[in-house]
């Protein structure tokens, strides 16, 4: 059942893929209720997987594979519902390819008696928030790329079919910084739920995910205060974003990966 369910939402996601790639190259009209659909059917089979994946009887379980599969889904399903109010179709050529790759790693790597189950009201809060604001710096850097490659078009006067399709430079730069205001609120509570409910976050095995994420809020809070007051965007903000989810992706799935997968 987890090979099939794999294996229909990658359909589905490099069916939505190839569409928008379509669309973006100006080769076929956009279709907003076919790409919708595969959206949903999508999310469907994602989202089915992940609970059957992660919710035990003894808890949630989040190895580094099925915890890589969780986070790609959160960030499609938010991808997904601020695409209805806002011009966010372009964010999707990174959300897809990046949930395909979590469930092609699942396929290959995963192995079940892979654990990491816990069952604390607490804990649970803490990793829930973490994911998802995981998931919210991870579109903010993919904004940030596009961010960035928009205003490098801009002063080589490139005008290529992505850039052509892209939001107005301002919009791009508001919908950048909307992320990072709410990755910020998220990254904060997440780690404030740590220090309430995990007994110590400087433990040896904890101490580069806590260090990490620390830095990493400091980076994103740095950058939201340089655009108030000192007007920091474009290039500029684009490398502060991106910087800021290096650290954190290093900070959660670095360290996953090295105490659950090589010591």
């Amino acid at each position: 059942m987890t090979i099939t369910l794999s294996l229909t939402a990658i359909f589905f996601y490099l069916l939505g893929t190839a569409h928008q790639l379509l669309v973006f190259q100006n080769r076929i009209s956009p279709k907003p209720f076919l790409a919708f659909l595969i959206g949903v059917l999508a999310i469907i089979c994602h989202g089915v997987l992940d609970f059957q994946l992660i919710v035990r009887e003894e808890g949630i379980d989040l190895n580094f594979f099925k915890a890589s599969v969780a986070t790609s889904w959160v960030i499609v399903v938010i991808t997904a519902i601020v695409n209805i109010r806002k011009p966010l179709s372009s964010l999707l050529l990174g959300a897809y390819p990046i949930a395909i790759l979590s469930l092609i790693c699942l396929i290959i790597f995963n192995h079940d008696d892979w654990r990491a189950t816990t069952n604390q009201g607490g804990l649970i809060a803490h990793i829930l928030f973490s994911v998802t604001a995981y998931s919210v710096f991870t579109l903010a850097a993919i904004q940030a790329c596009m961010l960035y490659a928009q205003n490098r078009s801009l002063r080589t006067n490139y005008n290529g079919s992505l850039i052509k399709n892209l939001p107005p430079l301002q919009t791009m730069e508001d919908m950048l910084f909307e992320m990072l205001y709410s990755g910020v609120i998220l990254l904060t509570i997440a780690i404030a739920l740590g220090f309430l409910f995990i007994e110590d976050l400087f433990a040896q095995k904890l101490v580069h995910k806590t260090v990490f994420s620390l830095v990493s809020l400091i980076v994103f809070t740095t950058l939201i205060i340089g655009h108030k007051i000192s007007g920091w965007r474009g290039v500029t903000a684009s490398k502060w974003t991106l910087s800021g989810s290096l650290l954190l992706m290093i900070g959660y799935f670095g360290s996953k990966a090295m105490i659950e997968l090589i010591l």
